[in-house]
Parts: C-alpha cells; sequence; structure tokens
C-alpha cells in the first residue's frame, strides 16, 4: 500500500501537484491557507453587511470547506442569518437536507444554544415536479425537467453520521422523513415555533409548502433563506413571489432580498409582523 500511495504522488508530482488529505490533517498548508481566506472572508463579510455579531467557531472553516451544493458565500448568509435569531424564540428547520452537509454547518452555529434542529427530507429524491416548474439550468445534462424526478437522493444514515461527527446531541435533533405534502399533516413531532429555516426543495410545490407551514409557527424576526432562487427549476422564484405577494396584499408580513448572484443563487425572506 506504501509504494501504491508513492506511485501516486510521485505521478502527481511531476504533474505539479501534491496530495494532501485535508479532511484529516488541520496542520496542511492547504486546510492553513483556506483557514486564513476564510477568517479574511468572515471579517469583510461582517463589514459588508454591517454586522459584527458572528461568533468565532473553531469548526466552521472544515464544515465550509465540505458544502456540496451551497457555496460557501451562501453558507455565510446561513451563518449570519442564524446569530441575527439570537433573541428570536423558536427551533431551526431545514427543508431538503441532502447527505447532511448544510445540517452540519447549521447544527455547528446553533451548539451552543438549546434550539432543536429540525430536519426534512424524503430520502427519496426530487418529488414530480409541477406545470410550474420550468427547467432553467440542466446542470446534470438531463434535457427535461421531468428526468429529475427520483435523483438527488440520499441516504438517512449518512446525515446521522455527519451530525455524529461534530458530536451534536441526537436529543437535539428530529428527522422528519418523507414528501413534505405528507409529514406537515401526518407526524405529531413538528416544531410549534420556528426562529430560522433554510429551504432546499428545488421546486414549487414542496417550497410553497414549507412556507406556508412557516408562516404560522415563526414569529417576528424569524428568517428563512431559500435556495435555488431563479436557478434550475422556476417553481423556486415562483413558490417564492407567490407566498410574499399573498401574506403582504393586506398587511405587510415579510422583506425580501436578493443577494448578488455571485454569493449564490437564494432569496432571504425577513418576518417583520
Amino acid at each position: 500500500m506504501n509504494l501504491f500511495r508513492r506511485v501516486i504522488n510521485h505521478f502527481f508530482l511531476i504533474l505539479g501537484y501534491h496530495i494532501v488529505r485535508t479532511d484529516s490533517e488541520k496542520n496542511s498548508p492547504v486546510f492553513q491557507n483556506l483557514q486564513s481566506m476564510i477568517n479574511v472572508y468572515e471579517y469583510l463579510f461582517q463589514k459588508y453587511r454591517n454586522h459584527e455579531t458572528i461568533p468565532a467557531n473553531a469548526n466552521r472553516a472544515e464544515l465550509t470547506a465540505r458544502l456540496l451544493g451551497t457555496p460557501s458565500s451562501e453558507a455565510y448568509f446561513i451563518i449570519e442569518a442564524i446569530s441575527r435569531i439570537n433573541k428570536i424564540p423558536g427551533d431551526v428547520c431545514e427543508f431538503g437536507v441532502a447527505q447532511g452537509e448544510t445540517s452540519a454547518l447549521i447544527a455547528n452555529e446553533i451548539r451552543e444554544t438549546s434550539r432543536k434542529l429540525h430536519l426534512f427530507d424524503s430520502f427519496e429524491g426530487l418529488p414530480r415536479p409541477t406545470a410550474k416548474d420550468e427547467l432553467i439550468d440542466d446542470f446534470f445534462g438531463l434535457g427535461k425537467i421531468e428526468k429529475y424526478e427520483g435523483t438527488m437522493n440520499c441516504d438517512k444514515k449518512m446525515v446521522i453520521q455527519r451530525l455524529q461527527e461534530i458530536s451534536f446531541d441526537s436529543k437535539r435533533y428530529v428527522i422528519h422523513e418523507g414528501f413534505i405534502e405528507k409529514t406537515i399533516h401526518q407526524e405529531i413531532n413538528l416544531p410549534k415555533n420556528v426562529s430560522f429555516a433554510y429551504i432546499d426543495f428545488d421546486f414549487y410545490e414542496p417550497i410553497f409548502i414549507a412556507l406556508n407551514f412557516l408562516h404560522n409557527v415563526t414569529p417576528e424576526g424569524g428568517i428563512f433563506i431559500v435556495d435555488d432562487y431563479d436557478f434550475f427549476s422556476t417553481g423556486v422564484k415562483t413558490a417564492v413571489d407567490e407566498f410574499i405577494h399573498d401574506k403582504n396584499k393586506i398587511e405587510k408580513y415579510y422583506d425580501i432580498e436578493i443577494p448578488d448572484k455571485r454569493f449564490g443563487c437564494f432569496a432571504i425572506l425577513y418576518k417583520i409582523k
């Protein structure tokens, strides 16, 4: 095995590369460089946002580096939102957890609180799209949005493993398994109060259902971040826009922020009433 590793390392050295196990060797130059960049980004991000209450966190660099599907830049809007709701009562939710990398990031940010983490996912992949879901970004090259049904499915054990790896108390998280239109009506352990939610359901119907559920359990000051706004499927933007229009048509309940697309494609909803 050692001979095999030396051969592989020598091959990549010829090409000008050096293999480093950054996930386990935190003293490696690659990880140290990443940590340095994250420290600078975190400082500049807080100045840019006029928000200087993001607490230091030793695990944040590694968890941010491991993210899949969620850009590191977007992750900081999640981190900032969680720091902003420190005085708002309620648990934290993630709708669409995939392999659990973002779940671990969120769990790490609420570790020092008493909040519970509610994780919603079918673990069967994406549902059937509706007529409001039209393909914008065909990142798997499938040609039609209908072909995405059932894709992106992950094993629930992966999520549990990710939470175990950061030693997040198993009594502080609840996994709601199944498609949202069923779990939202059938489960008895749903959160009664929610202060923050990250929604990554990709299609119109599950996002619209999740937002309407959250509306009824979130107090003033709560924050929702909806991923893939105006990306992948038109259904995401449609669901968010319809929800905001419906809730704000008589009295204004929400402010919405759409960050620059250089940070990622997502919308931030602030409940103001």
